[in-house]
């Protein structure tokens, strides 16, 4: 039976990025190169099996095309490695993202506080001022009515 110390020993022991370089490994780099290869032997099959050496036109017209084919493979392999870098940058970036984004939030959110309480500030005296002109109309119409059945205080 395990102790507690004997379970923390055993929890320190796993490495999180030694456990996702082999499952980079198993999940991606592996599986492409496999494709890769299976591909180019199927190439290079095509290529022995069409029969280069006799003189039909339909092998040579095959072993042409292989021929084309295998460069066009080889002048992809770097748009091959730059995906697979960046499935890696953005595995990296994944982690750091959700952080960032809250800064960002946090920021943006104090920003609309600030400019709210300073917009609240500036209508102010404003609203004051209206508030004292409503009065003071509202006291003239008192004093001073506008139809001739009506007296003011």
């Amino acid at each position: 039976m395990q102790t507690t110390t004997s379970l923390k020993q055993d929890k320190s022991n796993i490495d999180p990025q030694r456990m996702h370089r082999q499952q980079r490994f198993w999940q991606i780099i592996f599986p492409v190169s496999i494709v890769g290869v299976a591909l180019v032997g199927g190439m290079v099959y095509l290529l022995l099996t069409a029969g280069a050496t006799s003189g039909d036109v339909a092998g040579l017209a095959q072993t042409a095309t292989v021929i084309l084919t295998l460069p066009l493979l080889l002048m992809l392999l770097p748009i091959l490695m730059i995906t697979i870098a960046l499935i890696i940058l953005l595995g990296k970036l994944a982690g750091w993202l959700p952080k960032a984004g809250g800064n960002v939030f946090e920021f943006s959110e104090n920003v609309r506080r600030s400019v709210r309480k300073s917009t609240s500030a500036a209508v102010t005296p404003l609203f004051f001022i209206q508030q004292k002109n409503a009065e003071l109309q509202q006291l003239i119409r008192s004093i001073h009515p506008k139809s001739k059945g009506e007296r003011g205080l």
